[in-house]
This record gives structure tokens, C-alpha cells and sequence, in this order.
């Protein structure tokens, strides 16, 4: 019974900046409901760095164990490069995303607890495509996410070990009426984990399940430079996981949705986002907090 109970509580890890899900350990390879004002549209030419502050907090879980909490913290710097060169009409862009966690989850029935501190999961995208079309925007790439911390004994390892491949499409309208509508999907396609974490019981591997997910947002520009919305996503797992061969019936899927914030100044812009999440079906329901700022250099 406490196996079955610490089992449980590894799927709630996936609630730091990755999402919660059914995957091992219920770690997903990127941060639903991050992206949100004008996710569909390139900017123009030139470098731009992004810095995210993630709190989360959740204190139950739907379809596992009762009386699990998790606290995750995230420190996540990205770099957007975008370039004058054109491929089949669109800009041509790259990034890399690197996130910096602490862990903290905790059950009181059984007397278990993990805090872990470090390195998340990495995406690195060398070819991102922008297209413009007036009001209307796409964005396609492909992110490579590459594994981060990991250590197969520790329960709240902050990265996964195993590469995911992401492929991305965005889009954005941006009439000039105020409203702003923009929604980013992706889809997983995870390697196997040749170490799996223990408490999984897993012995030789663990093979997560794929996913289909998307970001989305609807806002309005009140003046110039503050706009104002609501902001969340949507996450599906499509595939069983597999344990060392065998299929096991874990499936994970959740609604998020809350208030956005945006303002401009100068060279700097802030977003200021607070998601709650509902609908869970094996993940923990909580809340999301984030806090962005993207600068133009």
C-alpha cells in the first residue's frame, strides 16, 4: 500500500514548470500554459531573452493518493534569435530554453517527502519558421527537449532521461479592433528511459506514453501598452506508457484557464499570469503562477 501510495505521489511532479501528466513519474517534456500574449506571431528581427518565474502549489490529486501535496519553483531563461533571412516566405528563427527547479513534494499518511533542487529539461529549436499575413500569423518548428538532473534513486528528480521530440505549430490573429487571439499546439514523441526511477517499479525501462497539448489565449489592448485576457491549455495523453515491454493503462488529461496580464514599457514587456486547473483525470489539480519579462535588445 505505501508503494502504491509513493507511486502516486511521483505523479505529481510533472507539476513544476513541466506539465503534470500519466508520463513516468507524471513529467512532461514542457511547461503547459507558458505561452500566452501574441504566442503565434514572430517578432521582428533581432535577439530577445526571456525570463519565467513559475510557483505552483497543489494539494490533491484526481485518481491517486489522497493527502499529496507539491510546491515546485522555476527559474527558466530562453533566447529568441530571430534572423533577416527568409525560408519559403517566412522568417527564420532559433531558441533555447533552460529552467532551473526546486521540487518539494510530501505525504503525511505515509511519512514520505523528497526536495530536490536542479537543472530541467532543455529545448533547443535551431530552425523556428514565422510567417506574416497581415492580421494573421503562424509560427512552425520542431523543439529537440534535451534531459537536464536526473538520478533514477531520487523520486523528484527536476528532469526526465530521455530525449522528447516536439513538433509546433502556433497561430496568431491580431485584428485592429484590440482583440487578440493566438493558440500553440504541440505534440510529443518521447524516447525510451533505459534507467527508470525506481519507485515507478519499473526494471529495465519505461517508455512514456506520446501527447497532444496546446496553449492558448484571448485578449483585448485596453490602451497602447496593456492588454488584458484569459490564458491557460489543454493536455491529452493519446498513448499508454510502456514498462518494460508491457502496456499499463495510465492516461492523463487536464483544463487550465485564468487571468492575464500584459504591459509594455520601452524595451521591456511583463506578463503576469494565474491558471487554475480543472478537469484533471490522473494528475493533481492546482494553481499555476507566472511571472514573465521579455526584453528586446
Amino acid at each position: 500500500m505505501r508503494r502504491w501510495l509513493i507511486f502516486g505521489m511521483i505523479f505529481l511532479i510533472g507539476a513544476m514548470p513541466q506539465a503534470v501528466q500519466a508520463t513516468e513519474r507524471g513529467l512532461a517534456a514542457y511547461p503547459d500554459g507558458v505561452e500566452n500574449f501574441f504566442t503565434g506571431a514572430f517578432p521582428p528581427p533581432g535577439l530577445y531573452y526571456q525570463n519565467f518565474l513559475l510557483y505552483y502549489k497543489a494539494d490533491q490529486f484526481r485518481g491517486g493518493p489522497p493527502d499529496a501535496e507539491i510546491d515546485a519553483f522555476a527559474q527558466v531563461f530562453r533566447l529568441i534569435y530571430v534572423t533577416n533571412i527568409k525560408i519559403l516566405g517566412a522568417n527564420w528563427g532559433m531558441h533555447v530554453v533552460m529552467p532551473l527547479m526546486y521540487i518539494g513534494m510530501r505525504s503525511k499518511p505515509i511519512n514520505f517527502s523528497d526536495y530536490q533542487f536542479g537543472l530541467g529539461n532543455t529545448a533547443i529549436d535551431p530552425c523556428i519558421l514565422g510567417w506574416h499575413f497581415g492580421d494573421y500569423h503562424i509560427i512552425a518548428g520542431l523543439d529537440i527537449i534535451f534531459p537536464g538532473s536526473y538520478d533514477s534513486n531520487d523520486a523528484a528528480s527536476p528532469s526526465q532521461n530521455y530525449f522528447t521530440f516536439q513538433p509546433v505549430l502556433a497561430f496568431g490573429w491580431f485584428p485592429k479592433s484590440g482583440f487578440g487571439i493566438t493558440a500553440k499546439f504541440m505534440y510529443d514523441f518521447p524516447t525510451r528511459n533505459d534507467d527508470p526511477i525506481k519507485f515507478t517499479g519499473a526494471k529495465d525501462h519505461y517508455h512514456s506514453g506520446q501527447a497532444f497539448h496546446f496553449d492558448y489565449c484571448v485578449d483585448y489592448a485596453v490602451l497602447p501598452n496593456l492588454r488584458i485576457g484569459a490564458a491557460g491549455y489543454y493536455y491529452v495523453q493519446t498513448t499508454a506508457d510502456t514498462v518494460d515491454g508491457r502496456k499499463i493503462g495510465y492516461h492523463g488529461r487536464e483544463f487550465a484557464i485564468g487571468p492575464a496580464i500584459k504591459y509594455d514599457y520601452k524595451k521591456l514587456t511583463f506578463c503576469l499570469i494565474n491558471q487554475f486547473e480543472m478537469a484533471a483525470l490522473n494528475r493533481p489539480e492546482g494553481v499555476r503562477n507566472w511571472f514573465r519579462i521579455w526584453y528586446a535588445f
